[in-house]
């Protein structure tokens, strides 16, 4: 008998203890990273009634009432960034530590397969640099430190994930990351000498119509809500589902700002796809409480999909470059240089990072007197039979010189369009541009194909021209 009392009042006891104990979300563990100077949101569930929060880099306590579902989250400060590992205590009576916590910037990193592409690469796709990065990454633990959200078939919305956690940069964790952003994180921590945590929220193939809620998709005209929510498509192609999924569990965490790569999956709809994101910054932006985050993306790469020389993915392409007009702070990258005709996932991930990191550095962080960006054509003038074009980010002028430029190309009234010659003007940020088939030439195009082999135009700093067009015939390939 005393015996089996011994063992109910060890079960009580047990169960009193599992009762109590805080339960908190994937984001909030051990190793993260928590955006410096800033009030951050600190978030979980308990069974009792309060909640205590301890701060070790300012000995601050925070008090704060679970709600009726025994939901908590309140706001704390962070102190500028450094290298000082911290704890912070959480207890609604008993106490839970995370513990090795590191403050500096941290960055939303989402969209589809190419930010999805892990640093190991894919079954016969490489990533450029992999093999070096992974075995010095044990070199940045505490430099860089991220966290994937885990996939799910459910498509009803979450608020948390599980079976992720909270990576420290060590060879085996770096290999499974995404390599745009680490090879981003990797450039921003050699640069402002701080860390960098990155949540990465990504799926292959997924549209950008399920990365927003339907009250944010029915605000576009001309878009079909009913074909964008049909149960007949793939999860991550439909409506709010990667938004409910993948998102939404993550809403909380305090970042300086997103990173996005993705656009393939909308070729089909490219005359939409300037709303649309337009409409899912804005979203994003007051989902995060943050009217003006930093929102920078990647313009797809040149490859052939259905034919290399169609002009879907070029119109996809324009797209993407017309919403930086709409979208305040904002920025792209062109991948116009590193595009792969037969995969659509082009190794060169070191020099996307590498992009995406110079465009933050310089209008996020103030790095003074670099281009933020490649070469944009600006104007066009014709003069005697040729186009002289101008661009902008290249005040060292443009390269390479001294040859002829592949990709141009150039039509006359009759709107038929021949390859061109062209070659850089000098060392000025000018190409001059003709064709002997095209004796008045009214329209210039570069590298406004689905895939052109060879284009090379880049300013000084190595970054890429973007392609363009001067006419607004979308019927003329």
């Amino acid at each position: 008998m005393k015996k089996l009392l011994s063992i109910l009042i060890l079960c009580f006891c047990f169960s009193s203890f599992i009762q109590g104990k805080i339960k908190l979300p994937a984001m909030m563990g051990d190793h993260m990273i928590l955006q410096q100077n800033s009030s951050v949101k600190l978030w979980g569930w308990a069974d009792n009634k309060k909640v205590t929060v301890t701060t070790s880099w300012n000995n601050q306590t925070y008090q704060v009432l679970t709600d009726k579902n025994g939901a908590w989250l309140v706001k704390v400060n962070t102190p500028g960034a450094s290298y000082t590992p911290y704890f912070i205590t959480i207890s609604d009576g008993e106490e839970v530590i995370l513990s090795d916590i590191l403050i500096g910037e941290v960055w939303i990193c989402s969209g589809q397969s190419n930010m999805d592409m892990r640093m190991m690469g894919n079954t016969g796709q490489p990533i450029d640099r992999s093999l070096e990065t992974i075995l010095h990454a044990g070199n940045y633990r505490n430099r860089i430190r991220f966290i994937a959200v885990s996939r799910t078939k459910d498509v009803q919305q979450r608020t948390d994930f599980e079976g992720r956690k909270w990576e420290v940069s060590a060879p085996e964790a770096v290999m499974t990351c995404s390599a745009v952003a680490y090879f981003f994180a990797k450039q921003v921590t050699e640069v402002l000498d701080i860390p960098v945590g990155l949540v990465i929220s990504s799926w292959g193939g997924s549209r950008i119509e399920s990365w927003m809620n339907e009250k944010t998709l029915a605000s576009i005209d001309g878009v079909d809500i009913e074909a964008a929510r049909s149960s007949k498509l793939k999860m991550h192609h439909r409506l709010e589902c990667m938004y409910d999924t993948m998102l939404w569990p993550v809403r909380n965490f305090t970042a300086r700002g997103f990173l996005w790569y993705q656009g393939e999956s909308n070729i089909f709809n490219y005359y939409c796809y300037a709303p649309m994101m337009t409409a899912m910054v804005q979203l994003w932006r007051e989902v995060w409480e943050a009217p003006d985050m930093p929102f920078y993306y990647v313009q797809i790469a040149p490859h052939k999909y259905k034919d290399s020389q169609d002009t879907d993915a070029a119109l996809l392409r324009e797209a993407q470059t017309k919403a930086l007009e709409a979208i305040p702070n904002s920025g792209m990258v062109s991948t116009t240089d590193i595009g792969d005709e037969f995969c659509i996932h082009p190794p060169q991930k070191d020099i996307v990072g590498l992009r995406l990191a110079t465009l933050a550095l310089t209008k996020t962080y103030n790095i003074c007197r670099l281009p933020p960006t490649g070469p944009t054509m600006t104007k066009v003038d014709y003069l005697e039979g040729k186009a002289i074009v101008t661009f902008d980010n290249a005040s060292a002028g443009l390269t390479p010189a001294f040859c002829n430029l592949e990709g141009f190309e150039i039509a006359g009234a009759d709107k038929k369009f021949y390859p061109a010659q062209a070659q850089i003007v000098d060392r000025t940020p000018t190409v001059r541009v003709w064709s002997e088939q095209v004796n008045q030439p009214i329209a210039v195009r570069y590298a406004f194909r689905n895939y052109v082999g060879n284009v090379l135009l880049r300013n000084t700093f190595g970054l890429a021209a973007f392609p363009f067009r001067t006419d607004a015939w979308d019927d003329v390939k």
